[in-house]
C-alpha cells in the first residue's frame, strides 16, 4: 500500500512538473504566415546610433519578428507577421526614430519572397 501512494505521490509531481515547465515556455506558433521587406533608408549617420536603434525599436513592436538594419547598405531588412503590424506601422516606426536631430527618410519599399 506503502509502494502505490508513494508512486501516485510521485507521479503526480512528475505531472505537475511537466505542467508548469510547459506553461513557462515561449508558444511557437506553426506556419505563421510573415512577409519580408527591405526598405531603403536615407539619414543614417553610423550603425551603433541610428541603424541600431531603428532595429531596437522595430523590435519593440509585437509582429515585428526580425530586424536587421544596415548602415553600410543604407536599407533594412524586417520580417514581420501581418496580422499585427502593417507595412505602413513599419515605415512610421522607421521614421519616427529619434537620435540627436537625425530625420529618417524611406526611398522604397519591397518585399521579398518567403518561400
Amino acid at each position: 500500500m506503502k509502494f502505490k501512494l508513494l508512486f501516485l505521490g510521485l507521479a503526480l509531481f512528475v505531472f505537475t512538473t511537466n505542467v508548469s515547465q510547459a506553461q513557462e515556455s515561449p508558444i511557437k506558433i506553426e506556419n505563421r504566415i510573415t512577409n519580408t521587406i527591405v526598405v531603403n533608408i536615407d539619414g543614417m549617420a553610423c550603425q551603433e546610433g541610428c541603424a541600431d536603434k531603428i532595429a531596437s525599436n522595430l523590435k519593440t513592436n509585437d509582429g515585428v519578428i526580425s530586424a536587421d538594419i544596415s548602415f553600410e547598405n543604407k536599407n533594412g531588412i524586417i520580417v514581420y507577421d501581418p496580422s499585427l503590424i502593417s507595412i505602413d506601422q513599419v515605415k512610421s516606426v522607421i521614421t519616427d526614430t529619434k537620435v540627436k536631430d537625425y530625420n529618417y527618410t524611406i526611398n522604397s519599399v519591397k518585399t521579398q519572397d518567403n518561400n
